[in-house]
């Protein structure tokens, strides 16, 4: 069951590759405190440090364990988190999305 959900209108973000989203979203769980974070197939897969003490911790690094799953339509790219933590994050959803919007923001700044 997915942790969070979101998605980008591929009219919206012309020319961006499923890649190049996996990539984005890896280097943002790597920032966001994951211990490893690594692309296979449409997914990037990562484990955080939430048992690690003394560290800056982002809102990755209190997963145990999880993955992005990038789903390709036609007209959109679908996004879901699934993971498992040792306690809840509140208000997860709206971090993630504005994660993605931040993301948007930056793929329209690279044209």
């Amino acid at each position: 069951m997915p942790v969070a959900t979101t998605y980008f209108i591929k009219a919206q973000i012309l020319g961006v590759t499923l890649d190049q989203l996996l990539t984005l979203y890896g280097r943002e769980i790597r920032l966001g405190g994951a211990d490893e974070a690594y692309i296979e197939d449409n997914m990037v897969r990562f484990s955080g440090a939430a048992f690690r003490v003394g560290r800056h911790r982002g809102k990755f690094a209190d997963f145990t364990d999880g993955r992005l799953i990038i789903e390709e339509t036609p007209t959109e790219y679908l996004v879901s988190l699934e993971a498992s933590w040792p306690k809840t994050i509140p208000l997860f959803s709206v971090f993630f999305t504005n994660l993605r919007n931040k993301l948007e923001q930056e793929i329209w700044g690279l044209r």
